[in-house]
């Protein structure tokens, strides 16, 4: 783990799609991207101890994802999600009480995240006290802290994503999440420049927000710049995984000194293929895309 970049934390999961079931969860999507973009990374999660979880381990094994933290349950099953794409939106039924609901906190784990450059965590891991707590722990050992909003009804409440958007330094989030928290804090500006600015402006340690806008392209907002950048206009297969995907290039590129703007467009680049490809973590090469 010594060269470990970026610690990501949350679920792993079978995304049961109507074509077969495949491998998910948004952390590990990040994850296989970042590795991608050559940017070594780990996941942290658990499944069961259960056939799921076995396959799940060797799927990881074959992404060349790094697992040392992810561990095996003795009592609670694997995840998984029944995915629904109506008209290109997604839904998720998402099982409770699984084994990343239950990961462990451990002495060797908070070393590992203080070592790396950046921890990656969404709400969701959030939904169980055990894994809740288990972050919470984790956060102060963390050098800089990335959270993707990631909202799954029914599984957040206001206070939760208010807690985690207080200890973070970059917050990532789509149109639908940027409304439902303009909706809570009562920011009734029209300009989207002027919503991302109002909340960098309410929580001290946040640096900049990166917003998803799926065929609008995307936007990032720092207290010294807007920059907006259009998408790609791609043949969509599913759109399972393309925020992630985003997500990864854009810290590879912060990692790797690439100017913001770059970055941003790069990210573009990246979520629009794997739009056009069934599942998140579809074989590539970089040079086939860039």
């Amino acid at each position: 783990m010594k060269n470990i970049e970026i610690v990501c934390f949350g679920e792993v999961l079978w995304d049961n799609l109507k074509e077969g079931r495949r491998l998910g969860g948004a952390p590990l999507n990040v994850c296989y991207h970042l590795n991608k973009r050559g940017i070594p990374s780990a996941i942290v999660s658990q499944v069961g101890n259960d056939s799921n979880g076995s396959d799940i381990l060797n799927e990881i094994d074959q992404l060349e994802i790094d697992r040392t933290f992810c561990t095996v349950s003795e009592s609670k099953p694997t995840s998984t999600v029944e995915v629904h794409i109506i008209d290109e939106k997604v839904t998720y039924e998402i099982v409770e009480d699984v084994a990343w609901d239950h990961i462990p906190y451990t002495a060797e784990l908070e070393n590992a995240v203080g070592g790396a450059e950046v921890l990656l965590f969404g709400s969701l891991v959030t939904r169980n006290s055990v894994s809740r707590n288990t972050l919470f722990r984790l956060l102060p050992a963390a050098k800089y802290k990335v959270f993707d909003v990631n909202m799954r009804p029914p599984f957040y409440t206001k206070d939760r994503i208010e807690a985690l958007i207080k200890v973070s330094n970059l917050l990532k989030m789509n149109e639908e999440e940027l409304f439902v928290l303009c909706d809570w804090w009562q920011i009734e500006v029209k300009e989207e420049e002027r919503k991302l600015n109002t909340i960098l402006n309410q929580f001290e340690s946040l640096e900049a927000i990166i917003l998803t806008k799926g065929a609008e392209g995307a936007s990032y907002c720092s207290r010294d710049i807007y920059l907006s950048a259009p998408a790609q206009k791609v043949q969509i297969a599913d759109t399972v995984g393309s925020g992630d995907a985003f997500l990864a290039s854009f810290l590879a590129s912060k990692l790797q000194g690439i100017p913001v703007e770059e970055a941003l467009k790069s990210a573009i680049v990246l979520s629009g293929f794997v739009a056009t490809q069934a599942g998140a973590c579809p074989p590539y090469e970089l040079a086939e895309i860039y």
